[in-house]
């Protein structure tokens, strides 16, 4: 499942990022400077933490005193 989110997370940020690039060249200056600013930010939080759209929410769902993993 891990390896779903992970492929669906890519596959999201991509287009979004081939969006703004849409975007840009076909005269859209703010919607396609949003939409990659969106995507940058979303593969710097990939690269740094391993997180991104798709974070996985059960853990912290769980009674109890929260523990990083």
């Amino acid at each position: 499942m891990k390896k779903v989110r992970r492929t669906a997370r890519d596959l999201v940020i991509w287009a979004v990022l081939t969006g703004g690039i849409v975007g840009l060249v076909l005269g859209w200056g703010i919607i396609g400077g949003v939409l990659i600013a969106f995507a940058v930010w979303q593969l710097v939080l990939v690269a740094r933490l391993d997180g991104g759209l798709f974070v996985d929410q059960r853990a912290a769902d769980r009674p109890g005193k929260p523990t990083v993993t």
